[in-house]
């Protein structure tokens, strides 16, 4: 047996989901070199041989690859160590499994690896029939089976076990009462290492005393396997902040410590980054004679070989906002070095142009960065450096310009115009800059900001912080702007509007950082992380169109057993999110800030019913939505003809017409329901609407009985007739809808779903992303008035002719 093995810290890819390229597991090689890291397990649970197909061996192809990521690693530095995952369907008992897993590993040492790891976590821990005849409990089973594979493969230095209970809300009832862990202990040979997660699959804290407990039922020092960063368990999160929450000393405690970290490679930079960070400061504490023994420091740093610019014993311990100013610095210059690489920007990004056509991104400009590693900034010089990042005070003040007093008595809330949206500073970077070079690199605060937004599972950063502070309170206030609002409430309503603004500046700077990741970002950087800000943006679209709406448009009785009143404190109650203990998973918590934001909506998560995944071609088209204003109709009108593709003499017709379609798909709505339209608006103006009825059964009506009939004076029956042309079918479509008596809509639709809706976008709006948060907008502002359910009226065609029908099919949904 070799002497005695070094600390491992660095990474383990342990997660769910598709596994990483070779190239990139050498790009994560060269990072924890840089990091001085010194250990990556290769545990992919969805690479079939690894963990589904364990038994087979690798073909000689497979071999190949895996013996040049061997050879990568050992070439960086660091540890190699192989894991297979052979739990689901081993047969304990049976020579056959036992020769394969054996073989297996011997193949992969002929390779050249040197370390391993058998895994028997996420199992059945209930035995088969033949393994409960010849042994008594799982953990001896599984105990022989790593004893006699350890012995074969020689005894190596680096021999890990991952035990089915591999955190303590995984034991019965608790790691030193468990039977399980008890065993291990005993029957485990000395030289073989236990992993282990910490209190919980995902461990919030780690700490000096559960260790202790874990390592006197274990007889060993375990090696921490932490998921602090796993995201393999929700879609729509991703960790970009600091490595924390792990107390001081704690490596006196280990034998090692290894990052299962994100799905996707490329955000896992600062989370190696200050694990890095940790690494040298635990390093560092160890030194200390005060701190720890000699036998401990001998062996620790000793194994570690020579320490290039580690920790110092004068510097202060570890603290994780000062590692991420160092590893923002350093991810902002990696970032933009990856863009500047040839086929590192992702080629064309799709920008939606005023006329419906696609436009490609040019390419990058500016000077060309330096080729070599970036070398770490120490605590001190980024405290120096005139490019400093804000210190963690001027962090957590709020990211906002205030609001002067005759801002906020303007009434309604202002809104920010598309032009202050695509201006709207994030960063260093000035209005005009951004304006006239949109691919110019990411500034410092606009990745402050991406990590902020992304932070950790049971934390929010601090702007993100900010936007549901502001929402909570603009929701939970916003009866002293509705209507009728209360006289004596003009200092409610001041404050109202105020915070409305800033919440409102602060989503269109994360709107912005949306469009700016598209034009800017590497091709592996956007790939990776776009999908997240996606879903920000499009949340963050719909909640702050939805605050310009509540100002003036929500009915509040004054009585507060009202109808309104009432329907309204019923529908903050059933979205409200539910306050979990700290006992709680992190996956309990679906969805992060998105899940949070969309929770605070009146529709809350039953949006999800609208899910569609991202855009393969990612767009960086500044999108603004908001209620309808005056001006609005005219352009509406005007998307409205320029979305039919018409025959020259159907186009002399909407000439002589220019309302007929608008009045056709909005009219009824903007004369007799304008509170319950949103604009969407791109830099060529309004480009979709989304338009809705409270009472659809009182709408109907009013729409019949007075709009029609004046309608119908301004179109003649015979406007249309003419040999079939392109747009002919809907001219005629709009012109019968005008003059045909309209079918009534059941009184039990009307009942269950008594609001009507309506959306459009023009043909240019190709984000689906958009569109969804249009539909979002409406149906939040229904169900704060209390609506309970929708409807829409959709044609039906003749399947022969495809020519439309004057009877319509109807589409309901509920929105509790």
């Amino acid at each position: 047996m070799a002497g005695r093995p070094r600390f491992l810290c660095g990474v383990v890819e342990g997660f769910y989901g598709r596994p990483w390229s070779v190239e990139q597991r050498k790009l994560l090689f060269q990072w924890l070199k840089r990091r001085e890291l010194n250990c990556y397990m290769y545990a992919p649970k969805d690479e079939l041989k690894h963990r589904l197909l364990w038994r087979e061996p690798y073909t000689e192809h497979e071999a190949a690859r895996m013996r040049s990521l061997i050879k990568a690693a050992q070439e960086q530095g660091v540890e190699f160590v192989f894991a297979i995952s052979a739990g689901q369907d081993m047969v304990f008992s049976s020579a056959g499994d036992r020769l394969l897993l054996q073989q297996k590993l011997r193949q992969v040492a002929a390779m050249g690896c040197h370390s391993f790891a058998l895994l028997f976590d996420d199992i059945d821990p209930c035995m088969c029939q033949a393994d409960r005849d010849v042994f008594p409990s799982l953990a001896q089973a599984q105990a022989s089976v790593a004893n006699e594979a350890y012995q074969e493969l020689g005894q190596p230095s680096i021999f890990l076990f991952c035990p089915t209970e591999y955190c303590s809300s995984l034991c019965s009832p608790s790691p030193s009462q468990s039977c399980y862990l008890l065993t291990l202990g005993q029957e485990l040979l000395p030289g073989i290492g236990v992993i282990w997660t910490g209190p919980k699959v995902v461990s919030q804290e780690l700490s000096a005393t559960l260790l202790e407990e874990v390592e006197g039922v274990l007889r060993r020092r375990p090696v921490i396997w932490d998921n602090l960063y796993a995201n393999d368990y929700d879609c729509r999160r991703v960790f970009l902040g600091p490595y924390t929450g792990r107390a001081p000393g704690l490596m006196s405690r280990l034998c090692g410590l290894l990052l299962n970290p994100n799905c996707e490679l490329q955000a896992n930079f600062i989370p190696i980054h200050t694990l890095g960070s940790w690494f040298q400061s635990e390093l560092g504490s160890c030194a200390r004679p005060d701190r720890a023994g000699m036998e401990i420091t001998v062996a620790l740093r000793d194994s570690q070989g020579p320490q290039k610019g580690a920790y110092s014993p004068q510097e202060d311990t570890y603290s994780p906002q000062e590692a991420l100013e160092l590893a923002l610095l350093d991810w902002v210059a990696e970032i933009n070095q990856q863009a500047l690489e040839p086929g590192g920007r992702a080629p064309g990004h799709p920008s939606i142009s005023l006329k419906g056509g696609t436009r490609l991104q040019p390419g990058s400009g500016g000077q060309q960065a330096g080729s070599g590693p970036t070398e770490p900034l120490t605590a001190k010089e980024a405290r120096s450096s005139p490019t400093a990042p804000v210190t963690p005070e001027e962090a957590r003040s709020t990211p906002m310009a205030p609001v002067t007093p005759e801002e906020a008595r303007s009434s309604p809330t202002a809104l920010v115009t598309p032009e202050e949206a695509r201006s709207c500073p994030t960063a260093l970077m000035t209005p005009e800059e951004a304006r006239s070079n949109p691919t110019a690199p990411l500034t410092l605060e606009e990745v402050r900001m991406l990590v902020e937004l992304f932070y950790l599972p049971y934390h929010h950063g601090s702007q993100a912080q900010h936007l549901l502070e502001h929402f909570r309170w603009l929701w939970a206030n916003s009866l002293s702007v509705g209507v009728p609002a209360a006289a004596d409430d003009a200092s409610g309503g001041t404050r109202w509007r105020g915070r409305a603004q800033s919440f409102q500046r602060l989503c269109v700077q994360i709107c912005r950082l949306h469009s700016r990741l598209v034009s800017s970002a590497g091709r592996a950087l956007l790939y990776d992380l776009h999908r997240y800000l996606w879903d920000i943006r499009n949340v963050l679209l719909a909640a702050s169109a939805f605050v310009l709406w509540l100002d003036g448009h929500l009915l509040c009785d004054p009585d507060p057993k009202g109808t309104w009143g009432s329907c309204f404190g019923w529908c903050k109650s059933i979205t409200a999110p539910t306050l979990l203990g700290r006992d709680a998973e992190p996956w309990a918590r679906r969805g992060g800030l998105f899940g949070e934001l969309q929770a605070l909506l009146p529709v809350g998560n039953s949006c999800d019913l609208f899910y569609h995944p991202p855009p393969l071609f990612p767009s960086s088209q500044l999108y603004l939505l908001r209620p309808l204003l005056p001006p609005d109709k005219a352009e509406l009108y005007r998307m409205c003809r320029e979305s039919l593709d018409c025959d020259p003499r159907v186009a002399e017709i909407l000439v002589a017409h220019p309302d007929l379609l608008g009045d056709r798909l909005l009219g009824s709505f903007l004369s007799l329901s304008p509170e319950y339209t949103f604009v969407l608006e791109d830099e060529g103006g309004p480009c979709g609407y989304a338009a809705g009825a409270l009472c659809a059964e009182d709408f109907l009506q009013q729409r019949d009985s007075n709009w029609l009939p004046a309608t119908r004076h301004k179109y003649p029956r015979d406007l249309g007739a003419g040999t079939p042309a392109p747009g002919q079918d809907a001219l005629e479509e709009a012109l019968l809808f005008f003059h045909t008596e309209p079918l009534a809509v059941p009184l039990p639709v009307l009942r269950r779903f008594p609001s009507l809706v309506q959306l459009g976008t023009a043909p240019r709006v190709q984000d689906v992303g958009a569109s969804r948060s249009l539909a979002i907008c409406l149906l939040s502002a229904l169900r704060a008035n209390g609506s309970r359910g929708v409807f829409c009226q959709v044609l039906v065609c003749r399947s022969a002719t495809l020519v439309p029908h004057p009877a319509a099919a109807v589409t309901t949904g509920r929105l509790t």
